[in-house]
């Protein structure tokens, strides 16, 4: 278990606003609600922004919902607000905290359009707050799944909600008509991007209901994360340096020619279960300043 440290935010709750939309979250402004994450994937970036260890210490900012509920004041209604940055907004804190909630009740308050990142099926149990502010504008919630194996997701992210309880969640939050797509990040080279594996995955994407499906590939922006990267492969199966050390090279991403051949199969498995990349435009048709509107990349526009 993490060490909590009970703060005040001394800056903004927000972060600055997007000259154009995100391009994965379609989101104008981006938040975190709480700093440091206890599932601790290893592969998540976060970790390459610290110096201890990223799931070693939670920072609880108990005024982070009121600076918010002031911040959101000067923010338009048709700018959506995503809660998408490095920590899980229902990481285990958000048990005994409630921040994410206390979030949730103030942009339900204004009808602020939002987007909620996350790994865990404990969202459900803010249900009714989802419902509420999609009524009047929109919430989308998006799930991170890597994989739908169990054991794989044992060892590649430990402390995370097993994959078939994201996967429920995804079917219940269709059930109650909130859009729900899923985060299908990082592909990992030689451990989740094989033919197999993207089939099982997003078969079962589609099964549960998702409207939409987004990737992109483990980013390796350092040494150190390298590091861990390995410890992590080790922990899976025998996978020689040489494998990573050819495919990355010193640069953070794989070499342009894996990702488009990866590219090019996600898409066309995506195209032949009818799954579409990218949110549809549907969802955020007459809730988003037309400005925004009139930028989102969708692929069902």
């Amino acid at each position: 278990m993490a060490y909590y440290l009970e703060d005040q935010i001394d800056g903004p709750a927000l972060g600055e606003r997007r000259p154009t939309i995100n391009e994965y979250f379609l989101s104008s402004y981006s938040m975190a609600v709480y700093d440091g994450c206890e599932f601790g994937c290893p592969y998540c970036d976060g970790w390459a922004a610290r110096l201890r260890p990223f799931n070693e210490t939670v920072r609880i900012d108990t005024n982070l919902p009121l600076l918010a509920e002031q911040e959101l004041e000067n923010v338009d209604r048709g700018d959506l607000i995503g809660i998408t940055a490095l920590t899980d907004p229902y990481q285990p804190a958000e048990a005994s905290y409630r921040l994410t909630r206390q979030l949730l009740q103030r942009l339900a308050d204004r009808g602020q359009p939002c987007l909620i990142l996350t790994k865990s099926h404990a969202i459900l149990e803010d249900l009714v707050l989802l419902e509420r502010i999609n009524k009047q504008s929109l919430a989308i919630v998006m799930f991170t799944l890597l994989t739908t194996d169990p054991y794989l997701s044992a060892k590649l992210e430990e402390k995370a909600p097993a994959p078939a309880l994201r996967l429920e969640a995804i079917a219940e939050l269709k059930r109650a008509g909130i859009p729900v797509g899923v985060a299908y990040l990082p592909v990992i080279p030689y451990v989740t991007d094989t033919d197999y594996m993207l089939s099982t995955t997003l078969h079962s994407v589609r099964d549960a209901g998702a409207d939409f499906v987004v990737w992109d590939f483990l980013n390796i922006p350092s040494e150190r994360h390298r590091a861990r990267i390995g410890e992590m492969l080790a922990r899976i199966g025998s996978y020689p340096p040489s494998y990573y050390r050819d495919l990355y090279g010193t640069q953070p991403l794989p070499d342009a020619s894996y990702r488009a051949n990866r590219d090019r199969e996600l898409l066309a498995r995506c195209d032949t279960l009818n799954l579409p990349v990218r949110a549809p435009y549907s969802p955020y048709a007459g809730n988003l300043r037309p400005q925004n509107e009139a930028a989102l990349p969708f692929c069902g526009r």
